[in-house]
């Protein structure tokens, strides 16, 4: 029974629980954690920009950046693997999780901007950035979202 559960959650409404993440340090003006599957090690990094809690102007902006870590050579990024092994979206819910953790710590971040990997030969992935709009509309309702720039990227104003 407990399995069944398991897999209603991984259908995708957003009820998937989260694997236990490691914040691994704050590396100028980057955070980063990561986190372990069944099958990959997984690292998110967080980077400001244009950061000043002075400045009520300033947008304050987080980047969010996440891949899975090269097993044999860790300073390997690995942001356009294809992992589809039933864990997608309790992936998606530990970066979620990392994010508003982040987002409660630091209560200045006004935006996110993230770009969503493509694969090798395509110019966008239509189907990462629809699963990211789901979890952005899901936990940020209120929030603002437009692309930005030419490469695929995508801005979120939270209100």
């Amino acid at each position: 029974m407990i399995k069944l559960l398991d897999i209603l959650k991984e259908i995708g409404d957003s009820s998937s629980q989260p694997y236990k993440f490691d914040f691994y340090g704050d590396y100028a003006g980057m955070r980063v954690y990561g986190f372990d599957t069944e099958n990959y090690p997984y690292t998110v990094e967080l980077r400001y920009e244009d950061f000043d809690l002075y400045d009520e102007n300033t947008s304050n902006i987080l980047s969010v950046r996440f891949y899975v870590s090269d097993e044999e050579e860790p300073d390997i990024e690995q942001d356009d693997i294809v992992t589809n092994k039933g864990e997608l979206f309790r992936v998606m819910a530990t970066i979620t999780s990392i994010v508003k953790k982040d987002i409660q710590d630091n209560p200045g971040i006004n935006t996110i901007t993230f770009t969503p990997a493509k694969k090798e030969g395509e110019t966008a992935n239509v189907s990462r950035l629809n699963l990211y709009m789901r979890y952005i509309k899901h936990e940020f309702p209120n929030a603002t979202v437009k692309p930005i720039g030419t490469r695929g990227a995508i801005e979120v104003k939270l209100k």
